[in-house]
């Protein structure tokens, strides 16, 4: 863009900000003056400086603000590095650092000005509406749009749709549902002249049913700019609810997307939601829409794929720290039974819903084990769990092999994937973007890897959650204060350690070193496991599945579960947690495992053991020593504690009692002595 070209838009950025104290930046006058001076290595440190601190969309108004627009307009046409750095920060004044999720107010003032005012003032309006209200400057937009009286004012809502582009889709999108026809007609215009390809199914279920023809002649020409070579509303639903679920980049915003889902209810009404849910809250208006329009049997799949994916997103967001207490995680828990119910009411489609999430270039494990959590008996199903049985993914294989041990399914395969999960060390998943050195996965650590920044983010903040995410700086042409921002202003990813690789790794230290866990030329996963910290998440969920494996190993045949005795004897030799070895006793003396009776007779004679493991050790001990008749240790040391336990009348002495009854070798005598 020419220096003429410029000078007028940046004037306008410059004067947007009508109130409000001036923001001192030290850095951005350094940045300024070096400029000015054609120190521009100066220049642009400075700018990396400003933005390194990730200035909002005001901060930066007010800091081009503080100067006059011509050196703003002589950065931005300078050559290499100042240029970019400046174009990034005229970019967060102009539509704001992502999108706004929470309504500024006022809208309503600002559309009153873009239709009253002369020609100069109505552009300022309509850039203002870009900048500081994004989507919720449609709802003031809306009547205007239908206003039979003014031409004038349904061209300028039209015009300052447009302007807001993507932003404005959604809230039109829901607009379409409006009960009148001129504000209908004059949305799907606007969508058409957009052109963003979400808007295609509303689009087409328009162009289909809509009550005034000239509505759906609107409709159908706008879908025809959107070039997909389809009008059918039920393929675009059920692709556009397929690809909101999987997070397909070219619909799925990258980077701090709105969190904003968009209703009629005889006016536009915005509720903000977790930034999780969004794209599977749009995922389900998508598929509901197409089934409420008799889509049926290709679309209810996909629906129990989004429910299962949601339910999965809201346990899991109970579990970070960032959301605790707050009414976005309050309202999404309160769903659940409904969710649940949802999924009971897929029924078979559960089975085709499965083998979706696991299939594609976008798998989608965590919906792929609620779903399995769900599943029922019928043919369908029972076929995509066999699916499930085989995958690569052994959490998806022990999902499936639970559901089908819950179904009374006792093959090998299904027993052999039990048992690996009663002593299992789980992965940490770190997650790589680009060529940041990282190859493959090595001991402990499971690798995920993307060349492509838009994908890589959304893999990133996309379940299970990561413990290290490692990118490459410079990706995609995106600057390293907005790649930090997308990840830090994420609760799902504001707490995992971030590394960046970079061939300037003192220039990203200066600047980042405090923001990120470490900077370095080519990341290892020595380096990974530097940053990681604990497990916490990761070993829940592997004791979970261990508790999980045991119970469902208690429900099949002895003769069958008997397989897993090995496993049994390692986890409980080794194991540290308590409900998972309780669980594991349990399983040992359903199936008559005497071989796992040394690790539980150490756990008879440890006194620092909770009463609680003790008890259970104690009372599969009495029945394996029956099955057994006798001990596979010292018996003479198990009487004496037993009977000091007996004799001691707390909670361990019934269950003692009952060991040591069955216990072989104890005197007649040592029995006389204890009998009440």
């Amino acid at each position: 863009m020419s220096s003429t070209g410029m000078r007028p838009f940046c004037a306008l950025i410059a004067t947007l900000m009508l109130s409000g104290p001036l923001v001192a930046q030290s850095d951005f006058n350094d940045a300024v003056a070096s400029f000015r001076a054609g120190d521009l290595a100066a220049a642009s440190q400075s700018l990396k400086t400003v933005l390194a601190d990730n200035p909002g969309h005001e901060a930066a108004f007010h800091m081009l603000d503080s100067v006059d627009s011509q050196i703003i307009t002589e950065m931005l046409v300078s050559r290499g590095e100042v240029g970019v750095l400046a174009e990034r920060l005229v970019g967060l004044a102009a539509i704001g650092r992502g999108e706004i999720t929470e309504d500024p107010g006022d809208a309503r003032a600002v559309v009153s000005r873009m239709l009253a005012g002369d020609e100069m003032e109505r552009q300022h309006a309509m850039l203002e509406l870009r900048a500081k209200f994004g989507g919720w400057a449609v709802p003031a937009l809306v009547g205007p749009l239908g206003d039979r009286s003014s031409t004038d004012n349904r061209v300028y809502a039209m015009q300052a749709l447009t302007r807001l582009g993507s932003s404005a889709v959604l809230p039109l999108m829901a607009t379409l549902q409006s009960d009148d026809q001129m504000t209908r007609r004059n949305a799907a215009a606007v969508l058409g002249t957009i052109g963003d390809k979400r808007a295609a199914a509303p689009l087409a279920w328009m162009a289909r049913g809509d009550e005034d023809a000239v509505a759906r002649n609107v409709a159908g020409e706008a879908l025809g700019k959107l070039g997909l070579g389809t009008s059918d509303p039920v393929q675009l639903s059920v692709t556009l609810a397929d690809g909101f679920f999987r997070g397909t980049p070219d619909l799925v915003r990258a980077y701090a997307a709105p969190a904003v889902i968009w209703s009629w209810d005889g006016k536009l009404v915005g509720r903000k939601v977790m930034a999780g849910l969004f794209t599977l809250e749009l995922a389900e208006a998508y598929a509901r829409q197409a089934l409420a329009n008799g889509a049926g049997d290709a679309i209810r799949p996909v629906l129990a794929a989004i429910h299962a994916g949601q339910k999965a997103e809201i346990l899991a967001a109970g579990r970070l720290p960032e959301l605790a207490g707050t009414s976005l995680l309050d309202d999404a828990e309160a769903r659940l039974p409904a969710l649940d119910v949802d999924l009971a009411l897929a029924g078979s489609h559960r089975g085709r819903g499965l083998v979706g999430c696991l299939s594609g270039m976008r798998p989608q494990p965590a919906a792929a084990v609620q779903l399995m959590e769900s599943m029922g008996a019928s043919i369908e199903e029972r076929q995509a769990l066999r699916v499930a049985l085989v995958d690569s993914d052994p959490t998806i294989a022990l999902g499936s092999a639970l559901a089908l041990a819950r179904q009374g399914d006792a093959d090998d395969a299904v027993v052999a994937n039990l048992a690996a999960a009663l002593a299992a060390a789980p992965d940490r998943l770190v997650m790589s973007i680009g060529n940041t050195g990282l190859a493959s996965s090595g001991a402990g650590w499971q690798l995920m890897s993307s060349s492509n920044l838009a994908e890589g983010l959304l893999r990133a903040k996309s379940l299970p959650p990561k413990d290290v995410i490692v990118v490459q700086d410079g990706l995609g042409g995106v600057t390293t204060d907005t790649l930090v921002f997308a990840l830090m202003n994420d609760p799902r990813t504001a707490d995992v350690p971030l590394i960046i690789a970079t061939r300037d790794v003192g220039g990203v230290e200066a600047l980042y070193g405090d923001k990120v866990a470490k900077v370095v030329s080519s990341a290892t996963l020595a380096d990974v496991a530097d940053v990681a910290g604990d497990r916490d998440s990761m070993q829940q969920r592997a004791l979970d599945y261990a508790r999980r494996a045991a119970d469902a190993l208690t429900m099949l045949p002895g003769g069958v579960s008997r397989v897993a005795t090995g496993e049994v004897v390692s986890a409980l030799a080794e194991g540290d947690d308590d409900g998972v070895r309780i669980a594991i006793m349990g399983l040992a003396a359903h199936s008559g495992m005497v071989s796992a009776l040394s690790p539980i007779e150490r756990i008879v004679l440890d006194d620092s053991a909770s009463t609680e493991l003790r008890v259970a050790a104690l009372n599969t001990a009495a029945h394996l020593w029956a099955v057994n008749s006798g001990a596979a240790g010292n018996s003479d040391a198990l009487s004496t504690a037993l009977i000091a336990m007996v004799e001691a009348g707390d909670e361990l002495s019934l269950s003692a009692a009952a060991a040591l009854g069955q216990l072989r070798g104890v005197s007649d005598a040592a029995i006389s002595g204890v009998i009440q």
